[in-house]
């Protein structure tokens, strides 16, 4: 292969290595940011996918989704929310859910696009206005709370539950899906009447042999046409050293694809894994 890496006027390599270049890539397959065009659906990402869906979809009032750290929840919520179809959703994402209840709250209007309101009381009143109204003109109403195990206490969880009491005769205005790692489970199980409020529980576990080998072949075919960069050995390897876990995929085959375009390799094999993976 012809290699693509820049170099200096004197024929020694720049500082800057444009490894989609040597690679033929169309962008970096493997950045670890929740960007939807490189959803790889799998099983579990599936049906977690649809449980959440349909309890969106039906107005379930609160949905919880869980996951390993690593393990793609954000962005399955990312897909998620690219889904539904702006005209029929109002949708907030609440990303940093760190926040005192009264910032929780005032967090949550900022998002539905609403402005500062002093008291608690005027707070609930300006949403359920929005709420009513967005049910009015047939739109859904959802609320997304990611990393949401880092709420700081339980008054902020039950600032949350309160919002589900926002409902008509027949369905709650509000649709809030809780998303977090493993000890959010934890923390709600410990809130009962927050844990009754839950319709719908999800949870994401790491990726098989199978679907780390489907992962990476998906990511790579979103960034190129090229078909055998990572041999079968390597995506071995590489399932092996990241349990699995997409995080850990992504900034290995990232590493790998940087030190073989320094190399100028023309795959990437099983030794060049297991020689970076050393120090992931």
């Amino acid at each position: 292969m012809q290699s693509h890496l820049p170099t200096e006027a004197d024929g020694t390599m720049s500082v800057e290595i444009d490894y989609t270049g040597y690679w033929g890539l169309r962008t970096l397959p493997f950045d670890n940011v929740p960007d939807p065009r490189f959803y790889v659906p799998c099983s579990q990402h599936d049906a977690a996918h649809r449980w959440l869906s349909y309890g969106i979809q039906t107005g379930k009032g609160m949905l919880l989704l869980t996951g390993d750290i690593g393990c793609g929840k954000t962005l399955l919520s990312r897909r998620l929310i690219v889904g539904l179809p702006p005209a029929q959703y109002d949708i907030a994402l609440v990303a940093n859910p760190a926040l005192s209840p009264s910032e929780l709250l005032d967090e949550v209007l900022s998002q539905f696009g609403l402005g500062l309101v002093r008291s608690k009381a005027g707070r609930l009143q300006t949403l359920n206005e929005r709420l009513e109204l967005n049910a009015q003109r047939g739109i859904n109403s959802v609320l997304v709370v990611d990393e949401a195990q880092a709420i700081e206490s339980i008054k902020g969880f039950e600032e949350l539950r309160l919002l589900t009491n926002f409902q008509l005769n027949d369905r709650f205005l509000l649709t809030i899906v809780l998303i977090g790692q493993p000890e959010l489970r934890r923390r709600v199980a410990g809130i009962p009447q927050l844990n009754q409020r839950i319709a719908v529980r999800a949870h994401l576990g790491p990726f098989t042999a199978e679907e780390t080998t489907s992962y990476i072949t998906a990511r790579m075919r979103a960034a190129t046409d090229r078909t055998d960069v990572f041999t079968k050995d390597a995506v071995a390897v590489i399932y092996e050293q990241s349990k699995g876990i997409g995080r850990l995929i992504n900034a290995l085959c990232d590493q790998c694809l940087f030190a073989g375009a320094i190399e100028r390799v023309l795959q990437i094999d099983d030794r060049l894994v297991r020689r970076i993976g050393q120090g992931i």
